[in-house]
C-alpha cells in the first residue's frame, strides 16, 4: 500500500520533467541609503546629498499636486515618490518587477501609487516624467477611492486615454514632438478613428495620438471635461460615455477630431519644403527607425542607430558613398557584461583620425565610455572606462587632440560637464551648477565647447522655473560661459561647429516646426537653412539628430517623416539660407487642436503659474521599513452539504511589504472541502541586496478516489466500496538567485518535504439501481516519509522576443540536483538554444538532456519521462500510438520505447513572422501576432547509466525501431503559434512521426509562454 501511494503522490506533485526555466535579470549592483522627504502630500523616498535638489523635488511635487487637483480634485493622501538618482540606478529598482527599459522616464504602480522616477538628465526633463507620471496618480487614486470601481475598470479605458491625459495636463495644448506627428499624419492621410488607436497602439503612438485628442475634446468642451469623463469611461465604457457627454457615438467623435486635426495643421504646408539632399538611409536599406547618425571627420563614413534587423536597435558602421552597412558595432563588442546602450539620447564620436569611435554603455549599475577600434573596418574593443562618482554620461565628444573626451554628466541632480583626460585617466569637472549644461561640442582648434543649457533669463533655480535651452560656450582658457539669448520662448539643441569654426549649426522650433539653423559667430546673424514640414528629431527632443564633418562640412540628418526616422545627407550649398530676426519667433504650428481657441483652459493657465510651498513644511526622516499591505484577493468562499459530510471552498492571499520590495511577504489560505483539506502558504523574499532570496513553508493537501470493490449485502441490496486517499505535504524550501549580470546569474535551492496520509474507506449502498445512503470510515494509512532536495543551476538568455518566439540571440540552463531521503539520485537538465534573425526568417535550435541518475535514477516510484510530450518531441502524443493501434498493420514502435529515466531531445524550426506589424510580418495586423513554423524534432530515452553512445548502453541508432533497444525518433512538420495578447501563447500543429509508419500525420495543441 506504501509504495501505491509514494507513486500517486510523486505523479500528483511532480511534473514529468523539469521544464527550463530562463528570463533575464533585473540585476541590484548598487545599495541605496533612502530617506524620507516628506512634503505637505507626499513622502518623497530618495538619496540625493545635500537639500538644494531634493528641495526642488519637493516644490515640484507639491506644485504638480495644485495643478492635477484643479482637474481630479483632491484624492491623495500621502502619496509615495521614490527617487533614483539617474536612469542607471532607475533600471535596478525593487519596485517594479519587470525590467526597466531604456525609454523608460518612469513608472507609476497601481498597488500603493507609487511614483518611480530617476532624475533626468535636465530640470525641464525631471519636471515633466514627475508631472506625467503624477497624473497616473490621481488616476489611480480615482479607481481606489470608489466603490463601484476597480482595478479592473482601466480594462474600460483605452492606453492612449490613460497616456494622452497624462501629456496633455504635464506639458499643455501646445507642444512640438505631438504637433510634428499630427503634421505627418495629415500629410499622409494617416489621421486615426479612436478605434485605430485603440486597435493600433504600435502603430499610433499612445502617447503622441493621446496627447493631441485630449487636447481637442478639453479645448472644445472644457478642461473640466476631463475628470468625469474619465471616471464614466471607467465605469461604462467608452461608447456609453461618449454619448452621455458628447450626445454622439465614438464614430461621430472620431470624424470631429480628424477633421479638427486635418483642420488645424492643413494651412502649414504651403510654405514647406522638400527633404535636402541624398536620402542616404530608410526602411529600403536600414530600418524604419534610423537615428543619431555621427559622420566621420572626412566623411566617407558614417556611424547611426537602427532597427534595420527589426527587433532589435543596433549600432551600424556605413559607407556615405556607396550607403553600404559594413558592419553592427554592437554585435561586434556584445559582451555577457554589457547590459545596455543609450539607443535614446545619446550619440557617440570619432576619434580625430576617424580609426576609433567612443559612445556610452551601461555596465555593472553604472554608464562607462566604450572605445572601439574601426581601423580597417575590422571592429574590436580597445578601452572600457569607468569614471568613479559619475554613473551617468551621456553624449561623449572626442577633443579634436585627441588626447581627452568631453561629456555630459549627471551627478546628485546636477547636470554637468565633465572632460576625461585618456592620457593620465583624469577627469576634470568644467561645469559646477544647477542648471542643466548638455549636448557639448567641441570647435575644430579646441578653445571653445558649445553646449545647450537651460541658464536663459527665463530660468528661475530659486523658484525652480526651467526655462528654454539657450545656446551656451564655454571658454577652454578661462571657463567663461557665454549664454546667446536670442529666438525667445524658442528651444536650441544640438550646437555644432562648422569646419572653419566661424559658425554654429543648431536646432530650433523658433518658427513651431524642427527646423536647422546656422548662427555667424562674428556677425550675430541667424539663418534658416530649410523648412520642413515635419522636423529634424530623434525620438525625443533632446536626441541627436544631425552632424557636420569636420573636413568636408557635410551634413547628415534625421528626418521624420510617414512616421520614420530617415537619413539624408546634404552639402553646405543645398541648404537654404533664409535670414532670420533673433528677436522674433512663432509657434502657431505647436498648437494642438482646435488650435488657440479653447475654453476653460485651466491647464494652460495653471502650467504657467508656479506656487511654491513654505519651505519649513518639508522634512527630513529615516526610512523605515515596516510592513504594509500591498494587496488582498479573494477566489470567494462557498459552504454546502453533499454525500461526504458538510464542504466548504474558498481562499484568500495577501501580500505584505516595505516601500522598496525589499522585504516581502506572501500568505496565503485555502480550502476545498472538508476541514481536512485546508492548505496555505507563508512565503518570505528579501531583495535587499544583489543576491536574492527566500524562504516558504506550505501545508497543501491533495486528494484522489478509487474504485475498490463492491459487495452484496443481501438479495435487494449492494454496496460499493471507494477508498479516499488524502496526500498531506509539508515543504519546508530556502531558495535564492545571484544575478552576475543582466544576461547570467545563478540559482540554488533546498527543499524538504514530509508526506502523511489519511484514507477514508467510503460506502455508497444501492437498492437496484437506486442509491440511498452512504457512510464514511477512516481506516489505517502508512506511515508518512520525506523526501528532500537540493540544486544549483546557471542560466543565461541573450534572447529577443519576436511575436512569439524568441527571434536573436541565445538561452541555456545547466541545472544539477540532488534528492534523498525516500529517493536517492541525481537530476541533470543540459538545455541549450541559439536563435539567428536573417530577415524575414528566424531559425531556431534546441538541444537538451536531462536525466536521473543514481541508486534510485530508474526506481519504478518515479514516473518515467515521456519523450512523446509534445513539449519533446511533436508528433508522438497518446493520439498518435491510438491512431497507430487502430491501423491494420501493427507499428514497430511501442511506446515504452519513449519513456525512460533519461532522454536527449534535438529541435530546429523556421519562425516566418505570418501577422504582426508591417515590416515584421507577412500580413499586416496591430492586435494578432503570429508565426508560421516549420520543424524537425528528434530524441531518444534510454534508462541505464551509461553515455547513449556507448556499446553498453541500452541505445542503438536505428532509423526503424527494434523492439529490444531504445532507438531515436524523428518527426517533422508545421504550426502556427498564434499570442493571445501577451498572456500565452497558442500552438496548433500538424506533425508526421516517421517511426510510426502507419500513421501519416498526427496533430496537437501545445499551450506555453512562447516557443522555445
Amino acid at each position: 500500500m506504501k509504495r501505491f501511494l509514494l507513486i500517486c503522490t510523486i505523479i500528483l506533485i511532480s511534473g514529468q520533467f523539469v521544464r527550463a526555466q530562463f528570463g533575464q535579470n533585473k540585476v541590484m549592483y548598487d545599495r541605496f541609503d533612502f530617506d524620507i522627504y516628506k512634503t505637505p502630500h507626499f513622502e518623497i523616498y530618495n538619496y540625493l546629498e545635500g537639500d538644494t535638489a531634493i528641495y526642488n523635488l519637493g516644490q515640484l511635487s507639491e506644485r504638480w499636486y495644485l495643478r492635477h487637483k484643479a482637474i481630479y480634485g483632491d484624492t491623495l493622501d500621502k502619496s509615495p515618490i521614490i527617487l533614483y538618482n539617474n536612469t542607471t540606478d532607475f533600471k535596478q529598482t525593487t519596485v517594479i518587477s519587470g525590467l526597466i527599459g531604456v525609454g523608460t522616464g518612469g513608472v507609476t504602480e497601481g498597488l500603493r501609487s507609487r511614483v518611480v522616477i530617476p532624475v533626468m538628465a535636465s530640470n525641464k526633463e525631471t519636471d515633466h516624467v514627475l508631472g506625467h507620471e503624477m497624473v497616473h496618480v490621481f488616476q489611480y487614486n480615482t479607481v481606489r477611492n470608489n466603490d463601484s470601481l476597480s482595478f479592473q475598470s482601466l480594462n474600460n479605458t483605452p492606453l492612449w486615454f490613460i497616456e494622452g491625459t497624462a501629456e496633455f495636463l504635464s506639458i499643455g495644448p501646445k507642444d512640438n514632438r505631438t504637433a510634428m506627428w499630427m503634421r505627418d499624419a495629415v500629410i499622409h492621410n494617416d489621421v486615426p478613428t479612436l478605434k485605430d488607436m485603440t486597435r493600433n497602439m504600435y502603430k499610433y503612438f499612445p502617447y503622441r495620438y493621446g496627447h493631441a485628442f485630449m487636447s481637442y475634446i478639453s479645448g472644445v468642451w472644457g478642461d473640466d471635461i476631463i475628470q468625469p469623463y474619465f471616471f464614466s469611461t471607467l465605469k461604462y465604457g467608452m461608447e456609453f460615455s461618449t454619448k452621455m457627454f458628447f450626445h454622439i457615438d465614438t464614430d461621430s467623435l472620431s470624424t470631429l477630431w480628424q477633421n479638427a486635426v486635418k483642420s488645424q495643421y492643413s494651412g502649414f504646408f504651403s510654405d514647406t519644403i522638400a527633404p535636402v539632399g541624398e536620402l542616404m538611409y530608410n526602411d529600403k536599406n536600414a530600418g524604419e527607425i534610423n537615428l543619431s547618425p555621427v559622420l566621420s571627420p572626412d566623411g566617407k563614413n558614417v556611424i547611426f542607430l537602427s532597427n534595420k534587423d527589426v527587433i532589435n536597435i543596433d549600432i551600424l558602421l556605413a559607407e556615405t558613398q556607396t550607403k553600404k552597412i559594413i558592419t553592427k558595432l554592437t554585435s561586434t563588442v556584445k559582451k555577457t557584461h554589457i547590459d545596455d546602450f543609450n539607443y535614446i539620447e545619446d550619440a557617440g564620436s570619432w576619434s580625430p583620425d576617424g580609426k576609433k569611435y567612443v559612445f556610452a554603455t551601461f555596465v555593472e549599475g553604472t554608464n562607462e565610455l566604450l572605445i572601439v577600434n574601426i581601423d580597417n573596418k575590422r571592429i574590436n574593443t580597445e578601452k572600457e572606462i569607468r569614471i568613479k562618482g559619475i554613473d551617468y554620461i551621456s553624449n561623449p565628444e572626442w577633443s579634436p587632440d585627441g588626447k581627452s573626451i568631453l561629456f555630459n554628466g549627471l551627478v546628485n541632480g546636477k547636470s554637468d560637464l565633465y572632460l576625461y583626460n585618456l592620457e593620465n585617466d583624469k577627469t576634470k569637472r568644467l561645469t559646477n551648477d544647477y542648471y542643466s549644461d548638455l549636448q557639448p561640442s567641441w570647435s575644430s582648434d579646441g578653445t571653445e565647447i558649445a553646449f545647450i543649457s537651460d541658464r536663459g533669463n527665463d530660468t528661475d533655480l530659486k523658484k525652480q522655473v526651467y526655462g528654454t535651452y539657450h545656446l551656451c560656450i564655454y571658454k577652454m582658457n578661462s571657463g567663461q560661459v557665454i549664454v546667446y539669448d536670442f529666438l525667445p520662448g524658442a528651444d536650441i539643441y544640438s550646437p555644432q561647429y562648422s569646419p572653419s569654426d566661424s559658425s554654429l549649426y543648431f536646432l530650433s522650433n523658433a518658427d513651431g516646426f524642427r527646423n536647422l539653423y546656422r548662427y555667424h559667430l562674428h556677425t550675430g546673424e541667424i539663418f534658416k537653412l530649410t523648412k520642413f514640414a515635419t522636423g529634424i528629431t530623434g525620438i525625443t527632443d533632446l536626441a541627436p539628430a544631425y552632424s557636420v564633418s569636420r573636413e568636408s562640412g557635410q551634413v547628415v540628418y534625421t528626418l521624420y517623416s510617414d512616421d520614420k526616422y530617415l537619413i539624408y545627407k546634404a552639402n553646405p550649398s543645398d541648404f537654404l539660407n533664409i535670414p532670420v530676426n533673433p528677436n522674433r519667433t512663432n509657434f502657431d504650428a505647436e498648437y494642438l487642436p482646435p488650435g488657440k481657441n479653447r475654453i476653460a483652459n485651466i491647464v494652460e493657465n495653471n502650467l504657467n503659474v508656479h506656487p511654491s510651498q513654505p519651505k519649513d513644511s518639508f522634512e527630513t526622516n529615516a526610512y523605515n521599513s515596516k510592513f504594509e499591505l500591498e494587496y488582498i484577493g479573494s477566489s470567494g468562499v462557498g459552504v454546502g452539504y453533499s454525500s461526504y459530510g458538510t464542504i466548504a471552498s474558498g481562499g484568500v492571499s495577501a501580500l505584505f511589504s516595505d516601500m522598496m520590495k525589499y522585504h516581502q511577504i506572501y500568505a496565503m489560505l485555502q480550502i476545498n472541502g472538508e476541514v481536512y483539506d485546508f492548505g496555505g502558504q507563508l512565503a518570505y523574499l528579501n531583495m535587499k541586496n544583489r543576491l536574492f532570496w527566500g524562504a516558504s513553508f506550505y501545508h497543501y493537501p491533495y486528494r484522489y478516489m478509487y474504485w475498490e470493490t463492491s459487495k452484496t449485502i443481501d438479495e435487494n441490496y449492494w454496496a460499493q466500496v471507494y477508498k479516499l486517499v488524502r496526500v498531506f505535504e509539508e515543504n519546508l524550501s530556502v531558495f535564492s538567485q545571484y544575478p552576475i549580470s543582466t544576461k547570467l546569474r545563478l540559482e540554488g535551492g533546498i527543499n524538504w518535504s514530509h508526506y502523511s496520509f489519511r484514507i477514508d474507506s467510503v460506502n455508497y449502498y444501492y437498492q437496484g439501481y437506486y442509491p440511498f445512503a452512504s457512510n464514511k470510515t477512516n481506516v489505517d494509512a502508512p506511515d508518512g516519509y520525506n523526501i528532500s532536495s537540493a540544486y544549483v543551476a546557471f542560466v543565461g538568455d541573450d534572447s529577443n522576443f519576436g511575436l512569439t518566439s524568441p527571434m536573436d540571440g541565445y538561452r541555456f540552463r545547466f541545472q544539477i540536483g540532488q534528492m534523498m531521503d525516500a529517493l536517492t539520485l541525481t537530476n541533470l537538465s543540459l538545455d541549450f538554444r541559439k536563435y539567428y534573425y536573417l530577415k524575414p526568417f528566424g531559425f531556431a535550435f534546441k538541444a537538451m538532456h536531462y536525466g536521473r541518475y543514481g541508486q534510485t535514477g530508474n526506481s519504478n516510484l518515479l514516473y518515467p519521462i515521456f519523450l512523446g510530450n509534445d513539449y519533446l518531441v511533436r508528433g508522438y502524443n497518446f493520439d498518435a500510438f491510438y491512431k497507430s493501434y487502430e491501423s491494420e498493420i501493427d507499428d514497430i514502435l511501442d511506446i515504452n520505447t519513449l519513456t525512460g529515466s533519461k532522454i536527449a531531445v534535438m529541435n530546429a524550426e523556421i519562425r516566418y513572422p505570418f501577422t504582426g506589424p508591417k515590416r515584421f510580418a507577412l500580413i499586416k495586423s496591430g492586435i494578432f501576432f503570429t508565426d508560421i513554423v516549420l520543424f524537425l524534432d528528434g530524441g531518444v530515452s534510454w534508462d541505464k547509466d551509461r553515455l547513449p553512445w556507448l556499446e553498453s548502453s541500452d541505445v542503438r541508432y536505428f532509423w526503424n525501431p527494434n523492439p529490444n533497444y531504445h532507438t531515436p525518433v524523428y518527426s517533422a512538420g508545421a504550426s502556427l503559434r498564434i499570442n493571445l495578447f501577451g498572456y500565452m501563447v497558442l500552438e496548433p500543429y500538424i506533425a508526421k512521426p516517421f517511426q510510426l509508419e502507419n500513421v501519416p500525420f498526427t496533430t496537437g495543441f501545445i499551450i506555453s509562454g512562447g516557443g522555445f
